[in-house]
């Protein structure tokens, strides 16, 4: 008879939420400022933030201690393939436009594309190849070093060229300001 009693209350007891990452996640409980109605007394909070849903976040950390040489290889490969298409359209381009200016001086766009896929193959080989000795490289050393620390932000602006200067130029008056307030003693 207890053992159905605890399975009931396991059952019926509160479920976690969802994990990312070993952390809870919760939702933000701050209150969102509203307008004030016509007529009242108290003006709108002010707002110390630039999103309404919430208070601003610190940057969170990321360390990247080590890749999968696989996922890298394949990576490479793909996007070594997509430049190389890329490559061979600028070379045929390039050879019926230079056909159409100087007719008999440049190889046909036949010959150009045989030569130009050639170097592709060997670039989509040798790159591969690289990118795959670079991830098992980085394994490597991150056993050593502990890898890349990455801090990722939500704010991705920079104060303007203006606001930089103005902030620049204020720190000499503010000086020159205090230096009046407060005169000390003067040598004559």
């Amino acid at each position: 008879m207890s053992r159905t009693k605890r399975s009931r209350t396991r059952s019926t007891a509160r479920k976690p939420g969802p994990r990312i990452s070993s952390r809870r996640v919760t939702s933000p409980t701050a209150p969102t400022p509203t307008a004030p109605e016509r007529g009242s007394p108290h003006p709108a909070p002010p707002r110390d933030h630039a999103f309404p849903h919430g208070p601003p976040r610190r940057p969170t950390r990321m360390r990247i201690a080590g890749t999968n040489p696989w996922s890298v290889t394949v990576m490479s490969f793909f996007f070594l393939t997509g430049l190389g298409v890329c490559v061979l359209g600028v070379a045929l381009a390039t050879s019926v436009l230079l056909g159409l200016v100087a007719p008999g001086e440049w190889p046909s766009p036949w010959q150009t594309l045989i030569i130009a896929t050639g170097v592709v193959a060997l670039e989509i080989l040798l790159g591969t190849a690289l990118a795959c000795l670079c991830g098992f490289m980085y394994n490597y050393t991150a056993r050593f070093s502990g890898g890349v620390e990455v801090a990722l932000t939500g704010d991705l602006t920079d104060p303007p060229p203006a606001a930089r200067a103005l902030r620049l130029l204020t720190r000499p008056h503010t000086r020159a300001r205090r230096a009046e307030a407060d005169p000390g003693p003067r040598q004559p």
